[in-house]
């Protein structure tokens, strides 16, 4: 017996490719929205409503944003907070009960280090003020919409497949193909998550039934000069990594830290890849090892 239809979008994503197979394995029925081959097409940003009625969901989990490189200053995420919200509401309105829509860490005031869902939020950039403001309008929407929505902020997401201007994506092309990458000193630290365990906590969040902001992350934060020299160690080429040929951002915090005591207690969620089985299933799959 089907635990209910979900209306997944983003689902070709970095994320949502994994989320998939993680709700089948649930024993949910999967409705993806994707330009992917076999997924259900369509433009959230012109006709939300109509994905949601061709979908006939009863959950939803919504990931599609803007992304690439320049998706930290993007006009574009200005389209995605309408989008987003009429989304909810086509969905409330054609009797969607559950949804799970995610966010981001970037809509906190990175100035904490440790973040937990009650800092406060002072995005620095205009994704994260995008996502923030999506954020505030559903949570106070959705209880006289008649949904129960949890509203997710991942942390730092890596995997197999990622687009390019991502670090860890464009790290592993680089080294694959013999070339020096320059890199900042990486002394800072963040807490990064496995794309395949953030599909995972975003599958049980939906089933659990939590409310409201739940972070999604690890709940460790390690330097990021560390995750260079693991990709590089475990693929032999240590030589062609140039820590700090580049700069760091002005500004660039520290320290940024999931506080996962939420996505625990209230989710039942941990994470099944820690940095080193994490860095070698994302190059296995991405074939440079075996």
């Amino acid at each position: 017996m089907s635990a209910g239809r979900v209306l997944l979008t983003g689902g070709s994503g970095l994320i949502g490719r994994h989320v998939g197979a993680a709700l089948r394995a649930l024993d949910y029925e999967v409705v993806a929205v994707s330009r992917r081959p076999g997924c259900m097409t369509g433009n959230l940003l012109d006709d939300p409503e109509g994905i949601v009625v061709r979908a006939g969901a009863d959950h939803l989990i919504h990931l599609a944003w803007h992304d690439g490189p320049d998706r930290w200053s993007a006009p574009e995420n200005l389209d995605w907070v309408g989008a987003s919200l009429r989304l909810l509401r086509a969905f409330a309105e054609a009797g969607g009960t559950r949804a799970v829509m995610v966010g981001s860490c970037a809509e906190y005031d990175w100035s904490g280090g440790r973040l937990s869902e009650t800092t406060p939020l002072r995005p620095a950039t205009l994704y994260g003020a995008a996502k923030a403001a999506t954020a505030m309008a559903a949570l106070a929407g959705a209880g006289a919409m008649g949904v129960s929505l949890a509203w997710a902020r991942p942390f730092f997401c890596y995997g197999p497949g990622e687009p390019k201007g991502r670090l860890f994506g464009d790290l592993i092309k680089g080294l694959a193909a013999g070339e020096a990458v320059e890199c900042t000193d990486g002394l800072q630290r963040r807490d990064f998550l496995h794309a395949e365990d953030i599909a995972g906590a975003l599958v049980r969040l939906l089933a659990s039934g939590a409310e409201g902001a739940v972070n999604i992350g690890s709940g460790h934060a390690v330097a990021v000069r560390d995750m260079i020299a693991t990709i590089a160690r475990d693929m032999g080429r240590e030589d062609l990594v140039r820590l700090g040929a580049r700069p760091r951002p002005v500004g660039d915090p520290a320290l940024i830290e999931a506080d996962v005591t939420r996505l625990s207690a209230d989710v039942g969620f941990h994470p099944r890849y820690d940095m080193e089985t994490g860095i070698r299933a994302v190059l296995k799959a991405e074939g440079v090892i075996r």
